[in-house]
C-alpha cells in the first residue's frame, strides 16, 4: 500500500522519504528490526495496520461467494433430469399443494431474515 499518497503526510516531501528509504535498507543491512527508523526526524515508531472483525467476516463471505461461483460454473447450463422433473410435478400439480406454498414461503423468508445480517 502506497503510504506516500496520504494528504498532510511528511512522506509527501521526496527528501524525507528518500532518507526513510535509505535508513530503512541500512537497518535492513546491520539486521536490525525492520519495523525500527533509524532517522531521528521520523520517530522511532513504526506504522500498524489492524483488519477489523467485520473486514473479516466480508473476506469470509467473498471467499463462500467465490467458491459458490465456482461450482456453479462447473454445472451445466441446462440439466434435462431437472427439467422432466419440473414438467412431470407441473403436470401432476405438484407445486399447486399446500406443502409447497408453505415451504417456499419459509425458505423466502429465510433469505430475507438472512439479508439483516448482512
Amino acid at each position: 500500500m502506497a503510504m506516500d499518497k496520504i494528504n498532510g503526510s511528511p512522506l509527501l516531501r521526496q527528501g524525507i522519504l528518500d532518507r526513510f528509504r535509505g535508513a530503512e535498507r541500512g537497518a535492513n543491512q546491520a539486521g536490525a528490526d525492520p519495523g525500527s527508523v533509524a532517522d531521528p526526524n521520523l520517530g522511532t515508531t513504526a506504522d500498524k495496520a489492524d483488519i477489523s472483525d467485520a473486514a473479516r467476516r466480508l473476506i469470509d463471505l467473498r471467499q463462500a461467494v467465490d467458491a459458490g461461483r465456482r461450482a456453479l460454473a462447473d454445472l451445466p447450463d441446462v440439466r434435462p433430469e431437472k427439467v422432466s422433473a419440473a414438467r412431470e410435478r407441473l403436470a401432476t400439480g405438484f407445486y399447486n399443494s399446500v406443502e409447497v406454498r408453505e415451504a417456499v414461503a419459509d425458505r423466502v423468508a429465510g433469505v430475507v431474515a438472512g439479508l439483516d445480517s448482512l
